[in-house]
């Protein structure tokens, strides 16, 4: 008897266990609490925002430049000319055409002069506002 008790306990285990996962008409995803179109305009938004704090934009096709840049990297129109930002007490200048140099620069990014190892005399002039 405790045999028939047995397999009859394990049978409807086995169903329980097994109705729900063969149950038709359940969905395999969650609904999606949020619409295509409201992540499109989030993304549009966050889009917006960077060109906006981005910096300085070329007058002719928008697109941002970084201070002391002369021409667009878009569309090659000469871009407005800026007031120099105040010179740091000390800084390194270039000696060839007098673009400020970072400490650890060992060529200078706006003519391509070869400096010295940084910290060395190498010719660097100091600069004092």
């Amino acid at each position: 008897m405790s045999l028939v008790v047995f397999v009859l306990m394990a049978a409807l285990t086995a169903m329980a266990i097994a109705y729900p996962l063969l149950k038709p008409g359940v969905a395999a995803q969650p609904e999606a609490r949020v619409s295509d179109a409201q992540i499109d305009r989030a993304v549009q938004r966050l889009r917006g925002a960077r060109k906006r704090s981005a910096g300085p934009a070329c007058p002719t096709c928008g697109a941002p430049y970084q201070p002391g840049d002369r021409f667009c990297v878009r569309c090659g129109q000469a871009l407005p000319r800026q007031e120099a930002a105040p010179t740091p007490v000390l800084e390194r200048v270039c000696p060839s055409c007098g673009a400020a140099l970072r400490p650890d620069d060992l060529f200078c990014a706006r003519c391509g002069h070869h400096l010295s190892a940084p910290g060395g005399d190498g010719g660097l002039e100091e600069v004092q506002s």
